[in-house]
């Protein structure tokens, strides 16, 4: 083997255990995110989950509007009782790194699955989406 193909292999290895890093540490840092929206849910503080969002998250949505949605998922919904997650994905770009968490979540009054995004910069999750789906919401 030339020192060109070696070079490659090493280039490769070092690449791809920079990637697994990211997605762990994407993920490591996602999960935690969750537990404290869901504490900050149950406690009606809506503006701190606004006022810690990723910036393109607040183009998206005035605070007036998150806090109307907020206080209609609580009022029909309920608090969060328990939540598993389901399924997980971090995608690691050169535009920076994005973690997905879905979750089965048991709310006071029933159940809804919930679908966050976070935005992963340095050791910080920030709130990039989030997406809740309960038949409640629409027939209550």
């Amino acid at each position: 083997m030339n020192k060109l193909n070696a070079l490659i292999i090493v280039a490769v290895i070092f690449t791809v255990g920079i990637g697994c890093s990211s997605i762990m540490k994407g993920k490591e840092l996602a999960d935690p995110a969750v537990a404290k929206f869901h504490e900050q849910f149950n406690a009606g503080q809506y503006t701190e989950i606004y006022n810690g969002a990723d910036d393109e998250f607040k183009r998206s949505v005035t605070p007036q509007e998150w806090d109307e949605l907020m206080n209609a998922i609580h009022r029909k919904l309920g608090t969060i009782a328990n939540s598993t997650s389901s399924a997980w994905n971090v995608n690691t770009t050169p535009l920076g790194t994005m973690a997905t968490i879905s979750c089965n979540v048991d709310f006071t009054e029933g159940k809804a699955s919930e679908q966050f995004v976070f935005a992963i910069s340095g050791d910080n999750a920030k709130l990039y989406n989030y997406n809740v789906n309960s038949p409640l919401l629409i027939t209550r």
